[in-house]
């Protein structure tokens, strides 16, 4: 089927107010296709209309990044996951807190962590044989054996 054709058929369809199915049969058209077809047809409208740049549907706009960053700048000492609920809570606006972190870190703002994990260079508990290790914790620096 030729482009003019399946343009015809998307006009005539979009057209109709009641009975798009019926007039699909009648055209012996399956849903599928057309709104396959229909698809592609918004999406090339929308790339002509932006000159082929692609937006992601998730990416904070300017104004929302200035948002972000005024509130980190009035709370240093939040962590982003503090600061995105609070932004989440208190500007209406819905911001993860990957994005605020990245957003962050992206200015310089992202504040080293305070505990550092120092790993000793044996382990305290000796094993003497295979399958003896239960656990580790690495954040307390105890070793379990059995």
């Amino acid at each position: 089927m030729s482009a003019q054709e399946r343009s015809n058929i998307l006009t005539r369809v979009e057209e109709t107010r009641w009975g798009k199915r019926r007039l699909l049969s009648q055209l012996q058209v399956p849903k599928s296709t057309y709104y396959r077809w229909r698809a592609r047809d918004l999406q090339g409208k929308q790339h002509s209309s932006r000159n082929n740049v692609r937006i992601p549907w998730n990416k904070l706009s300017s104004p929302e990044e200035g948002a972000v960053l005024a509130a980190a700048s009035e709370s240093p000492e939040w962590s982003s996951r503090q600061l995105s609920t609070w932004i989440t809570d208190h500007l209406g606006l819905s911001v993860g807190k990957s994005t605020v972190y990245r957003l962050l870190k992206r200015e310089g703002l992202v504040k080293p962590p305070d505990m550092q994990l120092l790993a000793g260079k044996e382990y305290q508990r000796k094993t003497s044989g295979p399958n003896q290790m239960w656990a580790t914790n690495a954040w307390a620096g105890v070793t379990t054996t059995w």
